[in-house]
C-alpha cells in the first residue's frame, strides 16, 4: 500500500508562507514611503542621507554636543527645541507656510537647496552635481518677494553675524548662494547678499548656503565649527536637543505633494480596496491549502484487459483512417455467428453457406449476400456504418 503521508510539517509550511507574506508587505511599504538619491522626488537632501548634498553628517555632528533627533510627526514639529528642515522644493509654498504657522514662536531653521543633482550610477548611493540652480527655484517657497541667487565672492570671504548673532562668522564656499532680497539679513557677505536671514518677526531662519552644513561642506573643519556655532546660537534657551524634520520634504508619514501610485494603495480611500484584495488572496490560499472531499485516485495511462486492447486498436485504425477496409472482416464475423446460432451443418461453407443464410430471411427482406456485399463495398466511414448497421439488424432478426 502506498504511503500518502506528506513529508512536510504543516506548521512549518504555514510559518514560512506567513513570514514571506509579511516580508513582502513590508517591502511594498518601504518602497512606497522611502526614497533613494536620484529617484523621482528623492534627491538625497534628507537628513539621514549620506550623499554629498545630504545632512547625515550634520545630524551626527550635532549629536556629539546635544541630542539630535530625526522626526517625522507632530512630536518633533510641536517641540520647543530648534527644528531644522532641509527644503527640497517639492512641497510648495503651502507646505512651508503651514509648517511655520504651526511652529509659531518656536525656533525653526530652513535650509534652501542649491545643487541640481542626478544619481551616480557607478557609485550606488552617490549623486552627481549638475548645476547650482535650485536656490532660485526654491525662493518662492519663502515668499513672493524673496530672491536667491549666486553671488561673486573673493576666496576666503566670510559672512559676519548681525544682531543677536554678532560675532558669528560663516565661511563662504567657492560658489556662494545668498539671499539678495525679501528677508531680514542676519549674516551678510562683504560684497552682497546674506547667507542667513530671518522671516518676519518670529524666530524663523533661512540658511541660503547648504554647502555650509551638508556632508560635502562639513569636510572643511572651519565650516563644521561654524555649523555647530550656528545651531547653538539659533537654539532657544533651555533646549534639550535639535530636531531634524522629514515631513516637509514629503518623507514622513504623509507626503504633502503628489504621492506615488504604490503609496496611494496604502492610504484612504484605496486602503479599503487593498485590504479587501488581501483578504480575498488569503481566502484563495486557504481554499487551495485544504482538500474538500476524498482524494481522486490517479488513473493508469494504459488500462488493463481486452477492452483496453480493442479500444487502443480502434484508435489506431481511426488515426489511420482505414475503417472502410474492415467491412469484409465484419461480414465474415456475422456469417460465422449466424451459422452458429441457426445450427447450420458444419460441412456447409462458401457459396453453399451463403445460400443457406439467404433462405433464413423473411420474404421481402434483403438477403444476407446483398448485405454482406454492401458492407464489403463501403468506401468511407458513413457508408460502412450504414451497411454494418443493416447487417447487424438482419442478424438480430434470426433469434426472434
Amino acid at each position: 500500500m502506498t504511503d500518502t503521508t506528506s513529508p512536510f510539517n504543516v506548521k512549518v509550511v504555514f510559518g514560512l508562507i506567513a513570514a514571506a507574506v509579511i516580508a513582502f508587505g513590508a517591502l511594498l511599504v518601504l518602497l512606497a514611503y522611502t526614497e533613494e538619491p536620484g529617484a523621482p522626488g528623492g534627491d538625497g537632501r534628507a537628513a539621514p542621507s549620506r550623499s554629498a548634498v545630504g545632512y547625515a553628517g550634520l545630524v551626527q555632528l550635532a549629536g556629539r554636543f546635544t541630542e539630535a533627533r530625526v522626526v517625522r510627526g507632530s512630536d518633533g514639529v510641536d517641540s520647543e527645541d530648534l527644528l531644522v528642515v532641509a527644503l527640497t522644493g517639492r512641497g510648495g509654498p503651502a507646505a512651508v507656510t503651514e509648517l511655520l504657522n504651526r511652529r509659531g514662536g518656536r525656533a525653526t531653521l530652513l535650509i534652501v537647496p542649491k545643487w541640481l543633482v542626478e544619481r551616480d550610477r557607478s557609485h550606488p548611493g552617490w549623486v552627481r552635481a549638475i548645476a547650482p540652480t535650485l536656490g532660485a527655484r526654491a525662493a518662492p517657497l519663502l515668499g513672493e518677494d524673496v530672491s536667491i541667487a549666486q553671488v561673486g565672492q573673493s576666496p576666503g570671504d566670510a559672512a559676519q553675524g548681525e544682531g543677536f548673532l554678532e560675532g558669528l562668522v560663516l565661511p563662504a564656499p567657492p560658489q556662494v548662494q545668498a539671499i539678495v532680497a525679501g528677508l531680514t539679513p542676519l549674516a551678510t557677505l562683504p560684497a552682497d547678499g546674506a547667507l542667513l536671514a530671518q522671516i518676519g518677526e518670529q524666530p524663523h531662519f533661512v540658511l541660503a548656503e547648504p554647502d555650509l552644513v551638508n556632508n560635502h561642506g562639513l569636510r572643511d573643519p572651519a565650516r563644521a565649527r561654524a555649523a555647530i556655532r550656528l545651531l547653538t546660537a539659533l537654539s532657544p534657551t533651555g533646549a534639550t536637543g535639535i530636531n531634524f524634520d522629514l515631513e516637509t520634504n514629503g518623507q514622513g508619514g504623509r507626503r504633502p505633494d503628489t504621492p506615488s501610485l504604490l503609496q496611494l494603495a496604502f492610504e484612504p480611500p484605496l486602503l479599503a480596496m487593498t485590504l479587501a484584495l488581501l483578504f480575498a488572496a488569503l481566502l484563495a490560499g486557504f481554499y487551495g491549502a485544504f482538500r474538500f472531499g476524498p482524494a481522486r485516485r490517479e488513473q493508469r495511462a494504459i488500462a488493463f484487459g481486452k477492452a483496453a486492447l480493442v479500444e487502443n486498436s480502434a484508435g489506431l485504425i481511426r488515426l489511420a483512417k482505414r475503417e472502410a477496409r474492415l467491412g469484409g472482416a465484419y461480414a465474415d464475423v456475422v456469417r460465422t455467428e449466424a451459422a452458429r446460432i441457426t445450427g447450420a451443418p458444419a460441412w456447409l461453407g462458401g457459396e453453399r453457406l451463403d445460400a443457406y443464410l439467404d433462405r433464413l430471411g423473411r420474404a421481402g427482406e434483403t438477403r444476407f449476400t446483398q448485405l454482406a456485399a454492401a458492407v464489403s463495398a463501403a468506401t468511407d466511414r458513413a457508408s460502412l456504418m450504414a451497411a454494418a448497421r443493416a447487417l447487424h439488424e438482419w442478424r438480430r432478426g434470426l433469434v426472434k
